[in-house]
């Protein structure tokens, strides 16, 4: 069972997709847009509610905001030996990223409690510009000196404020962008988020 997960992570680690400068720029639009879309579906009224039974989304929030990225930077390590360094902190920066509506569609899929998902989503992405940055900077620096130290692979530096500024540029604006025409726009959102969220899952 262990050779063909060997196989499959080797050949993943020849994967390579080369964005030229112009396709950085469409990737990055697409992204704000998605984030923009995810904003629009968080109503003000959910925190509200969140401060009526905080016990349950405090503690899913703190495992989604340490939780996982902590499981995830434990599941680097152990595959280290057949991931290179820059599939290890992509998994890292995905499990540091707010879930978004997926995981509302799927919770609601499985019949889960949507209201735990939906108050856990709204603050996870409200959030996300600042805590992001923090989590992989933290958990993706600690596996940079762990497998530097025990490989001859060198120390890899991620430098925080250069990724703040990218993160709060592709997340910070378009989210709060979307909170604020939630705010004050009222009507609008509900026009376009629909339409936003069936182009956000096709992006």
């Amino acid at each position: 069972m262990l050779a063909p997960m060997k196989e499959q992570l080797e050949a993943l680690n020849s994967l390579t997709i080369n964005f030229g400068e112009g396709g950085m720029t469409i990737v990055n639009i697409i992204l704000a847009f998605v984030m923009f879309g995810v904003a629009l579906g968080i109503k003000l009224d959910t925190f509200k509610e969140i401060f009526k039974k905080p016990k349950s989304v405090i503690l899913g929030v703190c495992l989604q905001w340490i939780g996982l990225p902590a499981v995830t930077f434990l599941a680097a390590l152990l595959l280290s030996p057949w991931i290179t360094p820059m599939v290890a902190l992509g998994m890292i920066l995905v499990a540091s990223c707010p879930g978004g509506n997926m995981s509302n569609f799927m919770s609601s899929f499985a019949k889960g409690n949507i209201e735990l998902s939906v108050s856990m989503t709204a603050i996870t992405t409200a959030f996300a510009p600042f805590i992001t940055p923090l989590n992989f900077f933290f958990w993706g620096s600690m596996y940079s000196n762990i497998i530097s130290v025990h490989g001859d692979i060198p120390r890899l530096v991620i430098p925080f404020l250069p990724m703040l500024e990218q993160i709060l540029l592709l997340l910070g604006l378009p989210i709060e962008l979307g909170l604020l025409c939630t705010h004050k726009l009222p009507k609008l959102p509900q026009k376009i988020e629909k339409p936003a969220h069936r182009i956000s899952i096709a992006l």
